[in-house]
């Protein structure tokens, strides 16, 4: 069956869905984007991916009248008419068609918007029942990661070289600190059974996901702590983990060959895994 896919208010299969060549998209990846889960065709946490898909818009001045509702009944028909019980929804917005031209401040552009679906298991993966091992590498990104813009050349060479030595993925680091992974947020226990994570500035990307386990752990009295953490004090941590849309609740077993804890998925990381995927269902729409 193929796929549908939402191009600039009409509906295509993915083999005719096409964009300009000279969308600002394509030319200087002048675009953001928002990926939200699906578990059992309902999208999860949609009000906040939306409200930073707003957000990162604004952040690059780029106009477009969106409408919340709108946008979500896209995103419906779409999970209907592709059929997706679990999987993901992918928007992209550009700043449009044009002239290719650095400055875009003297142009009206009609922004362009794209959305589309993908199967795929994000529930009782392999990595989430038995980790992931993973690499450190230099910060390489630019200095805006707070905003979600397909500038994503460098994480997927970061993913990439992970991969090349048999690693599953990467955690950036910066004047010595971890920022995040190369499409996720970083987390270790401490001693203390204090979970920590990198707190919100320009240098790192406001998950989701990583605000809605801070809720949890608030909720249910668990400690918590948002600042910066060092690549030994990880190596050092009891347990690790990262989360993101795309992953949810994923441990961290290795880094750069050492093992974290026991080189096993720990009690904590678990009893999160759990929590979240419990409180998740009330967030379901």
């Amino acid at each position: 069956m193929n796929k549908q896919v939402y191009v600039n208010g009409k509906y295509f299969d993915k083999n005719d869905a096409v964009v300009s060549v000279f969308d600002r998209g394509f030319l200087f990846a002048d675009a953001v984007y928002e990926v939200t889960a699906v578990i059992n065709g309902f999208l999860v946490d949609w009000k906040a991916h939306f409200s930073r898909l707003k957000n990162s818009l604004k952040e690059i001045n780029l106009n477009f009248n969106i409408q919340e509702k709108e946008i979500f009944s896209i995103q419906k028909n779409l999970i209907e008419k592709n059929k997706i019980k679990e999987g993901l929804v992918y928007i992209q917005v550009t700043r449009g068609v044009g002239e290719r031209d650095f400055n875009f401040s003297e142009t009206q552009f009609k922004p362009t918007i794209v959305i589309f679906t993908q199967e795929k298991k994000i529930l009782n993966t392999d990595r989430a029942k038995e980790g992931i091992k993973i690499v450190t590498l230099e910060e390489k990104r630019w200095k805006r990661r707070d905003i979600k813009t397909t500038q994503l050349l460098a994480s997927s060479m970061g993913k990439s070289e992970a991969s090349k030595i048999g690693k599953d993925d990467c955690w950036f680091i910066e004047n010595g600190f971890i920022t995040e992974g190369s499409s996720s947020n970083a987390f270790i226990i401490n001693d203390n059974n204090e979970v920590i994570t990198r707190e919100l500035s320009h240098n790192l990307l406001g998950g989701i996901t990583r605000s809605s386990l801070l809720h949890f752990c608030k909720k249910n009295n668990m400690k918590f702590r948002e600042s910066k953490f060092t690549e030994l004090e990880a190596k050092n941590a009891n347990e690790a983990f990262i989360t993101s849309a795309t992953n949810f609740v994923v441990p961290v077993i290795e880094i750069d060959g050492d093992k974290v804890g026991k080189g096993v998925v720990g009690s904590h990381v678990k009893k999160f895994q759990k929590l979240y995927l419990n409180e998740i269902q009330k967030r379901l729409s």
